[in-house]
This record gives structure tokens, C-alpha cells and sequence, in this order.
């Protein structure tokens, strides 16, 4: 098989004399076996200890701790094993890890293997070592078991991809860390309906993630919309004239070449009206962030807006999208519904991850090993269909009809499917004790039945998807009631990402392994 990775074994050992004349070369065989199979898996390895004498070759002093990583380095590895093969004083593995970290100069990827078995005491030091990384907030994921039972290798080699994506994501993470300190969150309005996981501290967003912030009552939305519609009477409810040539584009689009289906037969939208309205605020909106130099946005919608006026649905959903409710190429401007300002974060950074858009919703309902994600009114158009679709094809799946109970004022939500067999990231930004993590998971979309929505909230898009975990992990797990997705495993690159922000982060890779980094 073809080397596909390159990891350095770093084989610690008891420092006492009498344990390492009794021990080592027992160590040294069970450093042999796990070389022997992960070359036959297409790892290439390369030994701390080569070409030292049989002493030396597992470090059991300082000095041999940072001979060994020099080694290692000085070869170009890719990642480090730490090869826990019997009981080792923890500190030097520690050292090692944090020294390996300087000598390359960026977060260090690392996988401990720490053999159990009865008569020796591998998964002892193991653990040891893994708490006390933990302590000073390094991550390090571990393999326990011997190399011959089955399975262990398997797992070995599965980590050691998800390693692996972590290195190919590296160039695509560093990009979006020299981007984030041009990135500007706008807010319009404040906290809605109560709820304090969507607020945020800016000064933290500005220390942490380099990002700025704006703010602006939504009246200011309004104000704008007006200049775009010119209306008889109350605005979304009266005669119009459209001004504004995007509007009155966007209008023919869907209600005249009837691209997307509208229903005027709900209650809460019996004509025109108040989708002309819903659309003049999305161009209100869109041009303000673009005279502000906004690229990410919370929109707080309840209860103003939703009460008084209409459902900020269709501003948002095609804020997020590629292209616009007239079927042009648009700018996509990563926002969340209700103000959510960490969703919007998390938002931006799928979005700068992926280059696609990356949607807001609510964790629904968990059963059955599979994830609900059913938002109050709106998914981006592009979750309609599949990434490489046409856009006017998804426009043309697009269910324009009236909004819930919820929303006083009414207007239409933007109602869709996401197709199956899609893989797709869920995440979220959080914070635990004031300190910021990331969580996320892939899913893999299942098939969405129309007759789906009459369980739930009838106007509101949906998608199914299949989780890697238990539902009770996933729920424990998830900081809020939000959160933001895109097309695509970018599971790696958020690792990646929190390591350079030195966040702490709760993550699943698609087998269902958790890799973990304190807040």
C-alpha cells in the first residue's frame, strides 16, 4: 500500500533504572508490532529512537525527550503518536507534546496510544497524561487496546485520516484567519424574544475572532424599504407602486415567470402585498450592508417586525443565498434570524470555510438517530436542492406561502426540502462559564416527504439528517437552540480553526469519534 501520511512514534519510558532494565526491551517489541501494522496500512513511520543504543531508543530522561522530538522533526512528520506501552512518568510526554507544538510552530496533532492489558500499566499513564493536557488546554486524542486485537489498528488509522484533513485544511484555515479582522457583524435590533445564547460580548468577538461590530435599529430597515415601495396605505397592506427596479424584478420572477410556487390561501398572506414588502426590505438591508462594509448580519425580526410589519423570512433566507429573489449572482451575507450573533459567527466561518453558503436554524427534534433542522420561515433556496444544482432550478423549488401563528403581522416564509444523500457540517458556536467552544458534527441528509410538514410548523422548511452519535450526546452537547449549517464535512478545518483561535471545541468526525479541547 502507498504511504499516504508520515508519523513519528514517540515512545516514552520509567526513568527508574531497576523498571528499565526489566522493561524496555518489552517496549520496544510493542513498539515494533504497531510500526509493523500501521506500515501495512500505507503509514509511514518514522521512530524517536532510531539509530540510538537499545536504552536510548524509548526516552526516558529530558534530554532524550527533546533528542527524540528533534528527530522527529528534523523528518518532516506529519503527525505524532505517542506510544503509551507501559506506565511512564507523565510530565515527559507532556514536555514532549508542548516541545514538538514549538518546534513546528503551529497547534501539533497528536494521537496517544496507550496499550491496555493487564499486566501492564498503559492505560494508566495514558490517562494520566491525557488529564493533565487537559489541565493546560491541549488536545490529544486516544487509542487504547493492543495492537493485535481487533479493531485497535482500524481505529489507529481512522483518526489518523481525520488528522490527515486537518494538515490539507491548514492552508484554507489560514486564509479565513487573515480574513476574519475585515469581517463586520451588523445588528438590527436587539435581543428577541428573550433569549440570552443569542447575544455576545464584542469586545471578546474583537479579542478572540478580530471581528467588528455595527448596530442599527430596525426602523432603519424600514425607513429604507419605504424608499424602495411607495404605498397608499399601511405599508404590506395597502396599494403599491414599486420604485425600486430589484423589487419590481424580483416580483415578475417568482409571481409572473413563476419561478417558485406561491400560495396566497393561508391567512397570514392573501395577495401581493406583503411579499412586495418582505422583498423591498431584503434589498433595504442587503444595501445597507453594503454601504457599510457589512459581511455578516442578525436580523431580530420578533417581536417588531413580525408583530407590526412582516417576517424579516425572505430578507434573511436570501441574505444567506448565493443568488437573489430575481435569479442573479448576489453577494452571500452570512445571517441569522432573531439577532443570533454567535449562529451568524459560526455562519461566517462556514462560509469562509467553503466559499458556499452556510444556513441558520433551529436543532428541532433528535429521534431515531436522525436530526430535525426546521427553522421559523426560511433556508437559503441553495439547501433546495444539491451543491453543483443550478440556482434557478432551486428557485424553482421554492414554496412561497403564509407564516404561522407566531407572527401577528404575517408574510411569507420560505419553504423548502433538502434533498438525501448530502453531507453536510452542523455547528455552533458557544459558551461554557463565559468561554468560548465550538461544537459540530457531520450529518448525511435523508429523504424530506412533503406530508413532513404537517407534523410540525406547516410554512417552515426542513431537513432530515443522520447523526453520527446518540441523540443524548447530541442534545447534552449542543449550547443552544440554534445552529448554522453548510454543504460539505468541514469538521477538520473547524478543529483546525479553533486550535489557531485556541478556543476549546466538542467535535465528531462522520465515524462518530469525539475529539475535544477544553474551553
Amino acid at each position: 500500500m502507498k504511504n499516504w501520511i508520515k508519523a513519528g512514534i514517540f515512545t516514552p519510558q520509567d526513568p527508574r533504572e531497576w523498571v528499565r532494565k526489566k522493561t524496555t526491551r518489552e517496549i520496544l517489541e510493542r513498539e515494533k508490532e504497531l510500526i509493523k501494522r500501521l506500515s501495512k496500512k500505507g503509514v509511514e513511520v518514522i521512530k524517536g529512537g532510531e539509530k540510538l543504543p537499545e536504552e536510548d531508543q524509548v526516552a526516558w530522561n529530558t534530554k532524550l525527550v527533546f533528542r527524540h522530538i528533534d528527530y522527529l522533526v528534523k523528518n518532516k512528520i506529519d503527525v505524532l503518536i505517542v506510544n503509551e506501552a507501559a506506565w511512564t512518568f507523565p510530565y515527559d510526554t507532556i514536555d514532549a507534546i508542548k516541545y514538538y507544538g514549538e518546534r513546528i510552530g503551529k497547534p501539533p496533532k497528536v494521537l496517544m496510544f496507550s496499550h491496555m492489558e493487564r499486566s501492564v500499566p498503559g492505560l494508566v499513564a495514558g490517562m494520566a497524561i491525557e488529564g493533565g493536557l487537559k489541565r493546560i488546554g491541549y488536545s490529544c486524542y486516544m487509542v487504547y487496546g493492543l495492537p493485535e486485537e481487533s479493531g485497535v489498528i482500524d481505529e489507529i488509522v481512522g483518526v489518523l485520516r481525520f488528522l490527515k484533513g486537518r494538515i490539507e485544511a491548514e492552508k484554507k484555515v489560514m486564509e479565513v484567519l487573515k480574513k476574519l479582522p475585515k469581517q463586520k457583524y451588523i445588528a438590527f435590533g436587539g435581543m428577541s424574544l428573550k433569549m440570552p445564547t443569542t447575544t455576545a460580548d464584542v469586545d471578546q468577538w474583537q479579542k478572540i475572532f478580530k471581528v467588528s461590530y455595527d448596530a442599527l435599529d430596525q426602523s432603519v430597515i424600514l425607513e429604507r424599504a419605504w424608499k424602495l415601495v411607495e404605498w397608499k396605505g399601511k405599508p404590506g397592506e395597502s396599494e403599491y407602486r414599486i420604485i425600486d427596479q430589484r423589487v419590481k424584478n424580483a416580483k415578475k420572477y417568482i409571481l409572473e415567470e413563476g419561478h417558485g410556487k406561491v400560495d396566497f390561501s393561508r391567512p397570514k398572506l392573501r395577495g401581493p402585498e406583503k411579499l412586495v414588502y418582505q422583498l423591498s426590505l431584503f434589498y433595504a438591508v442587503y444595501d445597507i450592508c453594503k454601504e457599510r462594509n457589512c459581511t455578516f448580519a442578525g436580523i431580530k425580526c420578533q417581536d417588531e417586525l413580525s408583530a407590526r410589519e412582516c417576517t424579516a423570512c425572505i430578507p434573511t433566507a436570501f441574505l444567506n443565498n448565493d443568488v437573489g429573489p430575481d435569479g442573479k449572482r448576489k453577494k452571500i451575507i452570512p445571517t441569522a434570524c432573531e439577532n443570533d450573533m454567535d449562529s451568524a459567527l459560526t455562519q461566517l466561518l462556514l462560509h469562509l470555510l467553503s466559499g458556499r453558503p452556510a444556513g441558520f436554524g433551529d436543532f428541532r427534534d433528535v429521534r431515531d438517530g436522525i436530526l430535525y433542522i426546521i427553522n421559523c420561515g426560511q433556508h437559503p433556496p441553495y439547501f433546495f436542492g444539491k451543491p453543483d444544482e443550478e440556482p434557478e432550478k432551486k428557485l424553482d423549488r421554492v414554496e412561497y406561502l403564509g407564516q404561522e401563528i407566531y407572527y401577528l403581522a404575517g408574510g411569507s416564509a420560505v419553504r423548502g426540502r433538502t434533498p438525501a444523500g448530502q453531507i453536510m457540517t452542523v455547528a455552533r458556536l458557544g459558551r461554557d462559564n463565559l468561554r468560548y467552544k465550538m461544537v459540530a458534527l457531520p450529518i448525511e441528509t435523508i429523504e424530506v416527504k412533503k406530508d413532513e410538514h404537517e407534523m410540525y410548523d406547516y410554512s417552515w422548511p426542513i431537513i432530515k439528517g443522520r447523526i453520527p452519535i446518540s441523540e443524548k450526546e447530541l442534545v447534552e452537547m449542543w449550547p443552544c437552540n440554534h445552529l448554522a449549517f453548510t454543504y460539505g464535512d468541514y469538521t477538520p478545518h473547524l478543529v483546525e480553526l479553533c486550535e489557531h483561535l485556541n478556543i476549546g471545541y466538542t467535535i465528531y468526525d462522520r465515524e462518530g469519534r469525539k475529539y475535544y479541547r477544553p474551553p
